[in-house]
């Protein structure tokens, strides 16, 4: 598919993932879909799937398990959370989130429940590295942190049709704010990747962000990112009070090692960057 044609599909397909990710509990209907994306219901899923790596019922499973993991540490009871999930049957919706996350839903729930304790969780790997900075390609995201999966998403569809993803593309999160002090609705993240030397960005589509050349405290988590939440409180309650290091006067930032639509959400693998002085 030449370059332009790319283009072209990647900007079509933009509103059809914008779509998803704001109703995470519709059931996509295809000459819905195929509306928004102008293309012949004919020829969408192999659009789709060919732009995007995986069927948009693979995209709905990853979007639907990722917000379950989210739902069991809540209130909702089991069946709402597999009814949100797309599940009529509690037995079916147990088999499907037990080969995502390797437990059942309901041991997933118990284990999230608890409060957290540090000394329990005991200590996660982290280490002082000098970060030597990176440009990025970015779109912004605001809101729920836990959705930031489908800004992902378009990320990656926009990038690659212009060429910009390639084996050493490496992938970041930039987060702005507390979600435990900022309300969900004011929360303002990045989603970025970084940019191939000597290449432009495209600001209509992009914003460009550059990440510091800094000495970072790197805490390497391993997990869901519904779970992540553990490992920040760790840091700061635990590894920063003992380590004598002073902050940096800029946000955090995860990068993200392994591919969430291939690997199992017990096996993800993230670096979770904090700048210091």
């Amino acid at each position: 598919m030449k370059s332009k044609t790319r283009i072209h599909y990647a900007n079509r397909l933009e509103p059809v993932l914008q779509w998803l990710a704001s109703h995470p509990d519709a059931a996509p209907e295809l000459y819905h879909l195929a509306d928004l994306a102008c293309l012949s219901p004919y020829h969408f899923h192999r659009v789709y799937r060919a732009l995007m790596g995986e069927t948009v019922n693979a995209t709905m499973l990853r979007l639907r398990m990722h917000q379950a993991s989210v739902d069991l540490a809540g209130a909702r009871s089991m069946q709402q959370v597999a009814q949100r999930a797309g599940y009529t049957s509690q037995a079916a919706f147990n088999r499907a989130f037990g080969a995502v996350f390797g437990m059942p839903p309901g041991r997933y729930r118990h284990a999230r429940s608890r409060p957290f304790n540090p000394q329990e969780l005991g200590m996660y790997p982290t280490t002082i590295e000098s970060f030597a900075g990176a440009s990025l390609v970015t779109l912004a995201h605001s809101g729920d942190y836990q959705q930031i999966g489908m800004t992902f998403d378009r990320l990656f569809l926009l990038a690659s049709s212009r060429e910009l993803i390639g084996p050493a593309t490496r992938s970041f999160g930039v987060y702005y704010d507390d979600p435990d002090q900022v309300p969900v609705d004011q929360l303002r993240a990045r989603a970025g990747v970084t940019l191939p030397d000597e290449r432009d960005v495209d600001t209509a589509v992009f914003e460009p962000f550059s990440l510091p050349a800094t000495p970072c405290a790197v805490l390497e988590y391993i997990g869901p990112y519904s779970e992540i939440e553990a490992a920040y409180h760790w840091l700061f309650s635990e590894w920063l009070p003992a380590s004598g290091y002073e902050t940096r006067d800029f946000p955090m930032w995860e990068e993200y090692v392994n591919d969430p639509k291939v690997t199992p959400a017990a096996e993800l693998k993230t670096r979770i960057y904090l700048p210091l002085v």
